[in-house]
């Protein structure tokens, strides 16, 4: 195997409906070919708003958070396989969002033009890439239509994402890293004691278990027995 054909390949870490598991092994062999594999430590910025740069990059593993700028509340969080930075490469605007990392990522990153070409060469993946943005700006919507719940409603309905996004053949589906419960908070828009006290909830009913900053849900079922939508 070669090295372009081993960093291109899928793992059980990719969400099942990101980017990267949509294309094909073809299209992402010429991806690697083309980008750079970038390391990012715990807090650092991928992407920062306002700047003008034109990149994307491609989570091969980590986890990033999306915030419109340093210091405000979480608008999404992006997992291994995920596309982020697409936006300033379609529209050429600065950039909307800062991309921090939450944990240790690796990211394919692939300057604006060759992705552009890219994507002129492979409508297939151009497609795709048009259904991701779509899928986001109805996730946008949601959390619109959202932004009034609670604590214990947010947390129930981003477990549940976190449940439904990844392959249900990997044991380890169901464990989710949050950091912290004030990090988890952060992200949310709220503060520790809220996230507490949804979590105590969640663990009295033996929903889910915590254990150093990773939640294990136990029982799917009623985890969704419990959202209001």
């Amino acid at each position: 195997m070669t090295a372009i054909s081993q960093l291109a390949i899928v793992t059980s870490g990719h969400r099942v409906g990101s980017f990267w598991r949509r294309l094909d092994d073809a299209e992402r062999a010429a991806l690697v070919s083309v980008a750079v594999l970038r390391r990012y430590d715990i807090g650092a910025t991928l992407i920062r708003a306002g700047d003008p740069d034109n990149w994307v990059a491609i989570l091969r593993s980590g986890r990033v958070r999306l915030v419109a700028a340093e210091g405000k509340p979480t608008i999404a969080l992006r997992f291994a396989g995920d596309i982020v930075g697409e936006q300033a490469v379609l529209d050429r605007e600065v950039r909307s969002a800062t991309v921090q990392a939450e944990t240790p990522v690796q990211a394919f990153v692939i300057d604006g033009g060759t992705f552009d070409r890219y994507l002129a060469h492979r409508p297939r993946a151009l497609r795709i890439l048009c259904a991701v943005v779509s899928e986001r700006l109805r996730e946008s919507d949601r959390n619109i239509v959202g932004q009034n719940d609670d604590a214990f409603t947010k947390i129930v309905e981003m477990l549940l994402r976190y449940v439904d996004d990844f392959d249900p053949a990997y044991s380890d589906r169901f464990r989710f890293a949050i950091g912290s419960q004030a990090a988890l908070g952060e992200s949310l828009g709220f503060s520790r004691e809220s996230v507490v006290r949804a979590l105590k909830t969640l663990r009295d009913e033996e929903i889910i278990t915590t254990d150093r900053g990773v939640i294990t849900i136990k029982d799917v079922d009623g985890l969704r027995a419990r959202t209001t939508r």
